[in-house]
């Protein structure tokens, strides 16, 4: 019941995105019908590169926003801000915060992973020269640990903060982030953002195990603070 719970709260976001990558995917069907022309000139390389940028900065509003505790979720907007009904009917079940965290979490994680692994097959399907399985693979095992890192701080952020700050809490850090990485050789070396990226490390490239290792020992410290926190929280 917990999972069907799970997929109740998340089944239109899921579905939401799923809507805007298939939007995305049928434009060059749709764009002439209506008298949109590319420029002419314009290579495949540059028309990947915008395919590409746009498939991270999905990734990044995916991660985002299927991230939940689980348990404590708010009511933002509308006449009666506060506390959610489905979070008092949460607390009330005869299991733990910790399993209720780990299920909502869970779900949240799969679906993220199963829409940011198909973005980042459509992505390599645009690519100039295609990719090889093999490279494919350690694309999709690249992208996949770097979103988690992203999911997992919006899964802590959600445990700590009302919906309103959740997202803003979420864009200052990774926008600082970001910032850092050009101003400092060794948060480059370590970010989630560019271990996720194809241009800052090439499918001909090395697999880029620092990234790797930082986003999954992000995610891991996240989620073990997000279990400390909701297994104290009061509500």
């Amino acid at each position: 019941m917990l999972w069907y719970k799970a997929w109740l709260e998340t089944r239109w976001i899921f579905l939401l995105f799923v809507g805007l990558m298939l939007l995305a995917w049928l434009t060059p069907l749709w764009m002439p019908a209506f008298g949109f022309r590319l420029p002419p000139g314009v290579s495949a390389s540059r028309i990947w590169l915008g395919v590409h940028m746009g498939s991270l900065f999905i990734s990044y509003f995916v991660a985002n926003a299927l991230a939940g505790s689980g348990v404590n979720s708010q009511t933002a907007y509308g006449p009666m801000p506060g506390p959610d009904g489905s979070m008092l009917f949460t607390l009330s079940l005869p299991v733990s915060r910790r399993r209720l965290l780990f299920v909502r979490a869970g779900l949240g994680a799969l679906l993220t992973s199963a829409l940011v692994v198909v973005m980042a097959g459509y992505t390599l399907f645009q690519r100039p020269g295609g990719a090889s399985a093999f490279q494919a693979i350690e694309y999709f095992v690249r992208v996949f640990l770097c979103t988690m890192a992203i999911y997992a701080l919006a899964v802590l952020f959600s445990c700590l903060l009302e919906v309103w700050w959740l997202f803003m809490a979420q864009s200052f850090f990774w926008m600082t982030l970001l910032v850092l990485q050009f101003k400092f050789s060794v948060v480059a070396w370590l970010s989630p953002l560019r271990g996720m990226s194809l241009i800052s490390y090439p499918i001909t490239a090395p697999m880029p195990w620092a990234p790797l290792l930082a986003s999954v020992t992000l995610a891991g410290v996240c989620m073990f603070a997000s279990v400390l926190v909701l297994e104290r929280k009061e509500y």
